[in-house]
């Protein structure tokens, strides 16, 4: 059966937002886009289609997570899995969803097209939040956890309760996974060090 609305969503996916987050250096792999920066410090963009959609009826979220190298392989040691190569938003130091534009959301919030003239206002809004609100979020939020990250590994440990509170705020809210003192990343940071 032909769903033109889904097509529709894919499309804009692949003709709209794609070149645009090549342009900030996002590397897609199916529905994840991911810029990993030589240091290995990943940017992840992932859009998931919702059980919710029907014929003519495309949910989906834009889920958003940023995750330093160490982080990374804290999780990979954890997990045995290769999350430094191909890490996800659920697993990242940070992680969100982006909150669907009032224009495009199904009314609880998701991403919502619902006619396939719709799919490009829908791109239209998805790239100028992406572009404007969400890049650079990511930029500040990966500065800040490579501070962290660095006063662990130059033994300045009693900075990390300042640092914590100096998390750059914006307009996305998010998850903050590494927010305190007793976390387990924390203890395998310091036994890295110390090896």
């Amino acid at each position: 059966m032909e769903r033109p609305v889904r097509q529709a969503y894919l499309n804009m996916i692949a003709k709209q937002v794609g070149p645009v987050l090549r342009g900030h250096g996002f590397k897609r792999s199916h529905g994840t886009f991911r810029r990993i920066s030589e240091s290995g410090h990943a940017a992840i963009i992932e859009f998931q289609g919702s059980t919710g959609s029907w014929g003519d009826t495309s949910i989906f979220y834009v889920n958003l997570g940023v995750a330093t190298t160490s982080w990374l392989d804290w999780r990979q040691e954890v997990l045995g899995r290769k999350h430094r190569d191909r890490p996800t938003a659920s697993i990242a130091q940070w992680w969100t969803r982006l909150n669907a534009d009032p224009a495009h959301s199904d009314d609880f919030d998701r991403w919502a097209i619902r006619s396939t003239g719709e799919a490009e206002a829908c791109g239209a809004a998805l790239v100028q939040e992406l572009s404007e609100g969400v890049v650079p979020t990511f930029d500040a939020l990966l500065a800040h956890y490579v501070r962290l990250d660095e006063a662990v590994a130059v033994g300045r440990e009693d900075d990390l309760p300042a640092l914590f509170d100096a998390r750059p705020s914006g307009p996305l809210g998010g998850i903050d996974n590494f927010r305190r003192l007793d976390h387990p990343y924390l203890t395998w940071m310091l036994a890295q060090r110390d090896q």
